[in-house]
């Protein structure tokens, strides 16, 4: 007999808003007296080895040393403490579609490129009860898309992967769980995952609370 499906979700712009709605970069720039377009290069550039472990002030002294804007006291845990508030608040369609998803018993995980002050905000949040398994890059030391994040989530999950579907909403990360055997799917919005979900009977079709409709993808 098959084992349950398992729904796999990446956090950061799929659960939580898209960085261009959330105010993250122009919240963060401005705890750090910088322009907006030019913080942003500089978040992403040493973002990988945050994600990857390494301490709070080692990366936001690598993203103020690349802008020459000075760390005053005080400014890094400010810093954090924004970040993280973004980042672990779920967007409304998505929080509503993992409570749909767990009311009808659903087997939920979350694989998230995160650090570790994210990973445990993340797991004293509310929302995290409605998981089953929650996985962070800077607990295991590797990240999205490296082939060996989906074998450790999909041995943590103690399942196959035929049996994990993936939500994720950068191309590279869907394509290497793909390439593991994950069913991915690139996410475009909560409406659109629940015709996805509908489809795997893991959601119903038709209305939902919010008025959305959960279409099946075969009938579009």
């Amino acid at each position: 007999m098959d084992t349950p499906l398992t729904v796999v979700f990446d956090l950061g712009e799929v659960l939580t808003r898209p960085r261009g709605l959330s105010g993250l970069e122009e919240r963060l720039a401005g705890l750090l007296g910088v322009e907006e377009a030019a913080f942003a290069e500089a978040y992403w550039a040493h973002r990988d080895a945050y994600d990857l472990g390494s301490s709070d002030i080692a990366y936001w002294s690598a993203v103020a040393r690349a802008l020459g804007a000075p760390l005053r006291p005080g400014t890094v845990d400010a810093l954090v403490s924004a970040e993280v508030d973004i980042w672990t608040r779920l967007d409304g369609p998505s929080h509503a579609l993992v409570e749909d998803l767990r009311r009808h018993g659903a087997r939920l995980a979350l694989l998230s490129n995160a650090p570790h002050v994210l990973a445990r905000t993340a797991e004293r949040s509310d929302w995290s009860a409605h998981f089953d398994r929650l996985m962070f890059s800077a607990d295991h030391g590797i990240a999205k898309p490296d082939p060996a994040v989906y074998r450790r989530m999909t041995e943590l999950l103690g399942t196959s992967p035929e049996r994990v579907l993936f939500f994720d909403d950068r191309r590279k990360n869907i394509d290497a769980a793909r390439e593991h055997g994950w069913d991915a799917q690139l996410w475009t919005g909560a409406a659109a995952a629940r015709a996805v979900l509908a489809d795997r009977g893991l959601l119903p079709h038709g209305p939902t609370r919010d008025g959305s409709m959960s279409c099946g993808t075969g009938s579009r």
